[in-house]
């Protein structure tokens, strides 16, 4: 057992047995972004309480079982396209949420469908995170990745943003290197049918290196394993990865990332 951080999971959606097995598999910190209700949403109302649960009682439940809790605030862009109740949970989200205690970035931002409507919200919100030197977390879509880092670099292109505190995530083989030619942090996530396996994620580690990659589950109510940074962990010690390999990927560069936030105050 070693030392483990996920820095994306979404534990809203998972139970205190996965608190659990988390613990006792080694995980030390996790990072919970931003994710989409499951059901359309009604009112602003069901952002704001949304948000002060992931900050107020998912925070106390995870420090119940020894494991520090950070979370990432935003319109998911699976909800981007509800207009105007998108637009409108923008600005109570920046007034009131954003300088909350443990809330350390602005995510996930991004793609789902790829449209322009999903890219409006995106710019919005990354135009606030750089407004106020905040971290951003980055949302590849489950198809068309490559259409979606063109646009990314696009609007990379236009706008001054700090690369080093953007971190695009859910990666796969055709977008590893361009997120990190780009400058900018590269999450895989380990997560089963639509994104990757852990056999995939160490191949992409032993072509690219452990600079500026981290690991994460991306757990939440589909089939996945909150495990999964472990279990990558595992599999890369047993293909012949280095011990400084894994503890970069599964631990350290996560670290390295969220460092960046004043309010990520945990020290390993």
């Amino acid at each position: 057992m070693g030392r483990f951080f996920d820095p994306h999971i979404h534990m809203y959606s998972r139970t205190t047995d996965d608190y659990v097995a988390m613990a006792n598999a080694g995980i030390e910190v996790i990072v919970q972004p931003s994710f989409w209700l499951g059901s359309p949403r009604t009112s602003v109302g069901t952002f704001e309480d949304y948000w002060e649960h992931m900050i107020t009682f998912e925070t106390k439940r995870a420090k119940d079982f020894g494991i520090e809790h950070f979370v990432c605030i935003s319109v998911n862009p699976k909800e981007a396209t509800t207009r105007p109740l998108a637009i409108d949970a923008i600005e109570p989200m920046k007034e009131r949420y954003l300088d909350r205690e443990k809330v350390v970035a602005v995510g996930e931002l991004g793609y789902n469908l790829i449209n322009d409507l999903e890219e409006e919200i995106s710019v919005k919100q990354m135009d606030i995170a750089a407004s106020r030197d905040m971290l951003m977390m980055i949302h590849l879509p489950h198809t068309n990745k490559i259409e979606a880092m063109n646009r990314i670099e696009k609007i990379l292109d236009g706008k001054k943003y700090n690369r080093e505190k953007i971190l695009i995530d859910h990666n796969i083989e055709e977008t590893i290197g361009k997120t990190l030619d780009l400058g900018m942090w590269a999450g895989l996530s380990v997560y089963p049918v639509t994104k990757l396996s852990p056999e995939r994620a160490t191949k992409i580690v032993q072509k690219h290196g452990s600079d500026h990659i981290m690991i994460n589950s991306a757990a939440d109510w589909g089939v996945s394993d909150p495990l999964s940074v472990p279990l990558t962990a595992e599999r890369m010690k047993n293909d012949g990865c280095s011990s400084t390999d894994i503890e970069r990927v599964t631990f350290y560069n996560a670290y390295d990332f969220f460092k960046h936030s004043s309010r990520f105050t945990w020290k390993p």
